[in-house]
């Protein structure tokens, strides 16, 4: 049932707690078993060795009658979250819209779909049991992970500070004829900040920290086939060795944003990871608590308009090219044949819809939420691979001295890029957007809106 100060405007649901601020963390391992296919990159196998454990991380947040649930796991997306998080609330009573299902976006940790479209178009069918074994646990162990955090509510005060590291780089490289290319673009937008949320507890000991930038997770490059939680593993662990308290990685606005160093070369995620780290670690002891201990949630689901071709020749023209690419006649310019298979499946839907022969193409459900927590923190989450310049913009507007984006959370949508990138192509855009140009601005308003939806 909703809180009694819960107030409704817009479409958002607001609540906010009423309490002393208590807080809760517990963690459990969610490494998948060596033979699991790897998911992140087209046509790469299953996991063949396993360099570091992957994890699952819960903070719950208490502040009177309001609960809510952080959960941080180094994985690649949160697809079918709604299963996950009704398990969840469940166990803990938490609702399920105040449970935040965020994923490091790690490009080497295990699929989660067995048995869904995308499944069928990208994981081997002699595979998708070992897929929903692994699922099927993990709904059970997030449920407890969660359940755990709760039995540990203690009071707790919160901090922040905020500095920058450099390990990112925009990858959308345009070449002499007007292409884009996953690359290097040194001059293209590119968010730097880390945001460090220090969460000690009443007597002063450490107990968690939040840590938040923005940098896609593939430092490994596309060769490596064993399960690793990639650079921020890496940060985490430094992190929490000078520290003391458990941490938490937040992936941002990362859509457009690769590392500096790609390649499998172990040294690259250690010296990405360390260096972000040594980052966190400084600022978790500069953070400072403060005296609001304030603590509020607000979320809405948005509905985006879907990513379809302008024309049903446009939309032809596109299902004639893949075939093409299927049949060999494009070479090495397929991203991998079974991916191929899927644009073309969606592909073809477009031209149905768009001749009238298929039903139209559904929305885009975007489940938002933000968090007040303190005086001048706050969170807002989306869903997708957010652009670097749209979280930037959301930040932007925000009245909070320090705003966390949290991208990757709750559902995976695809890429959302800024209206230009359209026009502009490239990777993000023909391959994994389902969105349309519009996307982008509703998102940008429906974030603000939650951010002053925030008591």
């Amino acid at each position: 049932m909703p809180d009694a100060n819960a107030r409704e405007g817009r479409h958002a649901l607001s609540f906010a707690g009423n309490g002393t601020l208590r807080a809760g963390v517990a963690r459990s391992l969610i490494t998948p078993p060596l033979g699991s296919p790897l998911t992140g990159f087209a046509d790469r196998g299953d996991a063949t060795g396993c360099h570091d454990e992957l994890t699952a991380t819960a903070l719950v947040l208490e502040s009177g009658q309001l609960r809510v649930a952080i959960v941080a796991c180094d994985l690649l997306y949160i697809r079918g979250g709604a299963e996950l998080k009704q398990a969840i609330s469940a166990a803990t009573g938490i609702p399920a819209e105040r449970v935040l299902l965020t994923a490091s976006h790690t490009h080497y940790g295990p699929a989660l779909d067995s048995d869904s479209e995308t499944a069928a178009a990208l994981v081997p069918a002699d595979k998708r049991p070992l897929v929903a074994g692994y699922r099927a646990n993990l709904v059970h162990t997030l449920a407890g992970l969660v359940a755990a955090a709760c039995q540990r509510l203690a009071d707790a005060t919160i901090g922040w500070a905020q500095g920058s590291a450099f390990i990112g780089i925009n990858r959308r490289e345009k070449l002499p004829d007007g292409s884009i290319i996953l690359g290097n673009n040194p001059d293209g937008p590119c968010d730097r900040r880390v945001l460090v949320t220090r969460i000690d507890r009443a007597d002063g000991q450490p107990l968690a920290v939040l840590l938040n930038t923005a940098c896609h997770a593939v430092s490994l490059g596309s060769d490596c086939t064993e399960i690793t939680a990639d650079f921020p593993g890496v940060a985490r662990e430094l992190i929490e060795r000078e520290t003391g308290a458990t941490c938490l990685f937040l992936q941002g606005a990362a859509g457009n944003i690769n590392p500096t160093l790609m390649g499998w070369d172990w040294t690259y995620a250690r010296r990405l990871g360390l260096s972000l780290g040594a980052e966190g670690a400084r600022l978790f002891w500069t953070a400072q608590p403060e005296s609001s201990h304030r603590l509020s949630f607000a979320g809405q689901t948005v509905p985006l308009p879907p990513l379809l071709p302008a024309s049903l020749d446009e939309a032809n023209a596109l299902v004639a090219g893949l075939q093409a690419e299927l049949a060999g006649t494009l070479g090495d310019h397929s991203l991998g044949r079974t991916w191929t298979q899927w644009r073309l499946t969606r592909a073809s839907r477009a031209a149905d819809a768009l001749s009238g022969a298929g039903p139209p193409v559904p929305l885009v459900p975007a489940e938002l939420a933000a968090v007040r927590l303190g005086e001048q923190l706050a969170m807002i989450t989306s869903p997708g691979e957010v652009f670097t310049e749209l979280g930037q913009a959301i930040v932007a507007q925000s009245g909070y001295g320090g705003t966390i984006f949290g991208g990757y959370t709750n559902e995976a949508i695809g890429y959302v890029p800024t209206p230009s990138a359209y026009a502009e192509g490239g990777y993000e855009v023909t391959h994994s957007c389902y969105v349309a140009s519009q996307a982008a601005g509703l998102l940008e308003t429906s974030s603000a809106e939650l951010l002053d939806a925030l008591t």
